[in-house]
């Protein structure tokens, strides 16, 4: 993301506020960083949560014998969930959002602005999901338009998928061994009328991701950027 459309997405306001801690910060952080942190930050006052800020795995107690393949907490910003979002063809009303790695809750709140049938959560970390059980009785906002949101403790690579049809997303939560066996459920799961849409966001974080999922018969591309896939679930 180019400075230019962080400030069109933000605003002045947020733009000095990114100004000022590149500035106090001395430029230790890279700029998409501290950009991420002031949006969530700004989301978080208005919807009476907390979601902002970066959590390390060795900083949590977790179990699963998958610690090893996870990747540190850290929440979409809104407005790119939003663009996400936005940019599929499916009928959100007949359609249950699946966070993989849900950690605080920042995806499962910011997808309520859209009338999913159902929003779940699933995340391995108790600590985190704690967390994002206060969030979830804490939350306020106008423009929500699902309200059947569910937070659930376990590990992806376990969960039992409802029916179809899903937006099932994807921040980058963990490596290829817990990818292929989410997709082993995932290709004998109920598709529904319209198995719907998968999304893949801030792609590069673990090797051979990317092509697994391009390999994989009942995914179609959909869309590809820089930092971001989306395939469509036959």
């Amino acid at each position: 993301m180019s400075f230019m459309n962080s400030v069109r997405v933000r605003g002045i306001g947020g733009t000095l506020e990114l100004l000022f801690r590149r500035l106090v910060d001395g430029g230790k952080t890279p700029g998409y960083l501290i950009s991420r942190a002031v949006d969530l930050e700004r989301y978080d006052r208005a919807h009476n949560v907390e979601t902002a800020g970066l959590v390390e795995l060795e900083d949590l107690r977790i179990e699963s014998a998958n610690k090893e393949h996870g990747t540190r907490y850290g929440g979409m910003t809104p407005w790119r969930m939003r663009e996400l979002l936005q940019s599929i063809p499916v009928e959100f009303s007949k359609a249950t959002f699946i966070d993989f790695g849900s950690g605080k809750g920042a995806a499962l709140f910011q997808a309520s602005d859209f009338p999913f049938k159902k929003i779940v959560g699933v995340e391995f970390s108790p600590e985190l999901h704690e967390v994002a059980l206060k969030n979830l009785a804490s939350f306020r906002s106008k423009t929500q338009r699902c309200s059947a949101i569910q937070a659930v403790c376990g590990d992806g690579g376990e969960f039992p998928f409802p029916e179809g049809p899903w937006v099932l997303f994807f921040n980058a939560p963990f490596g290829l061994p817990v990818w292929q066996r989410v997709m082993a459920h995932l290709s004998g799961a109920p598709r529904g009328k319209g198995a719907g849409y998968l999304i893949f966001a801030n792609i590069g974080w673990h090797p051979g991701v990317t092509e697994f999922l391009d390999g994989l018969e009942f995914l179609r591309s959909y869309s590809s950027q820089d930092t971001s896939r989306i395939y469509e679930i036959t």
